[in-house]
């Protein structure tokens, strides 16, 4: 920028027209006048340019840089982590000590068959929920299915105990189905993601639904035993406290399904803490695939294949073959269930 502005100044010091007019009649001196002058205006311009061009670039580049448009904390399903995390630590001693020994005592006294009874006795108790839900799904053929499923178990299963629609000749499968899940298929994000001592891992769409299918979970067991008492201390019970009251056989429901659930992801829990860098990571990631893919299961249309989206596993085994999706709760079994 110097050299370019200081160039004409040194051809005007260099010029003819300074010196005493004796030497104006030099011819080559008066050809050598004009040579000056389109020096600096072709100079100019360029220089002009090039000052312009960098003041001109700089703002086009900070509006194509992905880290200015970009809000990272948007797409961060768990914002409380730190609180979550801490939740997670007091958690860890009370399953320890408490939650898996009594788990572990469960499968060790009671053989297979008998906790798979106790398992389908609680989950055709709480049928009504899933029947509920398909019909707030709009699928009248799954809830078709659903209660065919409900019927069947609760008569030829004595009560659930056998899951006799899966087998020949009904192979009726069942799926599950919550508020939760009624708000996934309408498209309602999980949220904000919550790690809850006792709980475990759970999302605000989640916690939703577990509070509206409170209403939706008669507990059978326990409303068809306790009669229903509409006044206590000569004040009237709500609706809603006495339909999130828990007689002792209610509870004893809650606490079975718990211990049971327990035992169940106790292989896949152990598997995960011990392969995992970050446990609470690989939980918290677990946790939400599994349901975007159960969400999604149900969106599926019927007997159409499911839509189930890919995810990186935690624990997947980068050699081994991927897994087909699995079908619709609707698609029509091909094979008999052992």
């Amino acid at each position: 920028m110097l050299l370019l502005s200081a160039a004409p100044l040194a051809l005007l010091l260099a010029s003819p027209e300074t010196p005493p007019p004796e030497a104006a009649p030099d011819p080559v001196v008066e050809t050598a006048t004009p040579e000056p002058a389109p020096a600096p205006e072709t100079e100019s311009p360029k220089a002009e340019s090039e000052a312009t061009a960098p003041a001109d670039s700089t703002p086009q580049d900070t509006a194509q840089d992905p880290e200015v448009e970009t809000d990272p904390a948007t797409d961060n399903p768990d914002p409380f982590e730190p609180i979550n995390r801490v939740f997670y630590a007091i958690n860890q001693p009370i399953d320890t000590f408490i939650l898996r020994p009594v788990a572990l005592v469960y499968k060790a006294v009671l053989p297979e068959p008998i906790r798979d009874g106790i398992h389908n006795a609680l989950a055709n108790l709480f049928t009504p929920t899933i029947l509920a839900n398909d019909i707030l799904q709009l699928r009248p053929r799954r809830a078709g299915r659903t209660i065919a499923r409900f019927v069947i178990n609760s008569t030829l299963g004595l009560g659930g105990i056998f899951d006799v629609a899966r087998r020949k000749p009904f192979r009726i499968e069942g799926h599950p189905n919550s508020l939760a899940d009624t708000l996934g298929v309408a498209g309602v994000g999980p949220g904000i993601y919550f790690y809850l001592p006792l709980m475990g891992p759970t999302s605000f769409r989640d916690l939703v639904g577990l509070i509206g299918d409170t209403f939706t979970q008669p507990l059978l067991l326990d409303k068809v035993t306790r009669q229903q008492v509409t006044v206590v201390n000569k004040r009237k019970r709500s609706f809603v406290t006495s339909t999130l009251s828990v007689s002792t056989q209610g509870l004893a429901t809650l606490v079975l399904g718990g211990v049971d659930a327990r035992a169940r992801a106790d292989d896949e829990l152990r598997a995960l803490k011990r392969q995992s860098v970050d446990p609470y990571a690989a939980l918290r990631a677990s946790y939400l695939q599994n349901r975007a893919g159960e969400i999604a299961l149900l969106k599926a249309k019927d007997g159409a294949q499911a839509d189930v989206p890919a995810f990186d596993d935690p624990l997947a085994d980068p050699e081994a073959a991927p897994k087909k999706p699995a079908p619709s709760p609707d698609a029509p079994a091909t094979t008999g269930a052992p």
